[in-house]
């Protein structure tokens, strides 16, 4: 039902739409050079496809296809309609298969980031790709004096049937006394459904000083989390800036957990603290802490890297480099390896890798 209704408001919209530009086009793609002790590696996560526009002048439209560098058909990472504008009392709507409003950056695409790859404890919870589904989103600016957004979701699936890219039973003691893990798959397929919500806010400081922070939850059927997340934000000019952004979020992980079977009091806590600078047109250079622990399991980890950023022609291209330390727990050895990771992006059209 569900479905119909989303897919009936994004034909409604394009069928009764007034478009007075055509869709803009854009091709996003990368190189990676993983260095993990001796071993080099090169590899490529495929490209991805972005149509946008607007419809007609009270709602945009965000289509994002991806292809992996493998055999594997396109896949659909969203396609979203977002009315703006028009709606009473301030509302705001999203519809379709999206990135809901979670924590800071869950919204981000990964060639955003200016740290190459999503901090591990934040991807345990959302998975490497970040948390997406189909469903319906309404947004609320709030009468505050400043810049106050509540937003609140309902979608038809849940985060266990997203994609997490990495087994948490590799970081967790399967003889712990407190937590266990059968390796039994479960393969009764479970139509989930999820609520989510956040509560952001906006302060200008002063013309180059802008402060934000927000709260979010997650719900479904047998998981939840809360969430808290901030940024500062120093801007004296367009290429010149200073952000410190942080977030926090505390997983109950229910009775399963990427379909293995765990303590059902168990707690996944994850967050980071990052500060990066854009000191030119052309150059940023940052200093990240990830850091994620299981409560019961008592498996923790904190790793620091370092990031540089190098964009020689506007936001089109950007060469990106980071050094930090990596966790690897396997069969009860808690090991530290150093990490060098390269990674070129380049785009065609508007949308792109790098935004000042």
């Amino acid at each position: 039902m569900l479905q119909k209704l989303v897919g009936g408001l994004i034909f409604s919209g394009i069928l009764f739409s007034q478009t007075m530009a055509n869709p803009q086009f854009s091709i996003v793609g990368d190189l990676v050079m993983d260095q993990l002790q001796k071993d080099p590696n090169l590899s490529s996560s495929g490209i991805e496809i972005a149509v946008q526009g607007y419809v007609n002048p009270f709602a945009r439209a965000d289509v994002y296809l991806h292809k992996h560098n493998d055999d594997s058909p396109i896949e659909l990472e969203e396609a979203v309609i977002t009315v703006e504008r028009g709606l009473p009392f301030g509302f705001g709507l999203r519809a379709g298969k999206f990135r809901p409003d979670l924590g800071k950056i869950n919204k981000d695409h990964v060639h955003l980031f200016p740290f190459i790859e999503a901090p591990k404890g934040i991807s345990m919870v959302l998975g490497e790709e970040f948390y997406a589904a189909t469903g319906l989103e309404v947004n609320w600016l709030t009468p505050l004096p400043w810049y106050s957004n509540l937003s609140v979701g309902y979608f038809n699936s849940d985060i266990s049937s997203h994609d997490h890219g990495e087994d948490v039973s590799d970081h967790i003691d399967h003889d712990h006394d407190d937590v266990h893990f059968d390796g039994e798959q479960d393969n009764e397929e479970k139509q989930a459904t999820a609520f989510s919500a956040r509560w952001s806010h906006f302060i200008d400081l002063n013309e180059v000083n802008h402060f934000e922070f927000g709260t979010s939850y997650y719900t479904d059927y047998e998981k939840s989390f809360g969430g808290a997340d901030f940024k500062y934000k120093w801007r004296p000019n367009k290429y010149r800036s200073l952000t410190i952004q942080g977030e926090m979020i505390q997983f109950e992980l229910g009775d399963k957990h990427e379909e293995k079977t765990v303590h059902p009091k168990e707690v996944l806590t994850a967050g980071y603290l990052l500060v990066n600078f854009q000191f030119n047109k052309a150059w940023n250079v940052g200093v990240m802490g990830d850091y994620w622990d299981f409560d019961l399991a008592d498996i923790y980890s904190m790793d620091p890297s370092i990031f540089i950023g190098f964009s020689p022609a506007e936001e089109s291209a950007v060469l990106r480099i980071r050094i930090g330390q990596v966790a690897n727990d396997h069969e009860g050895h808690h090991e530290k390896y150093l990490k060098t990771t390269a990674q070129l992006i380049w785009s065609l059209g508007p949308h792109k890798p790098h935004r000042y």
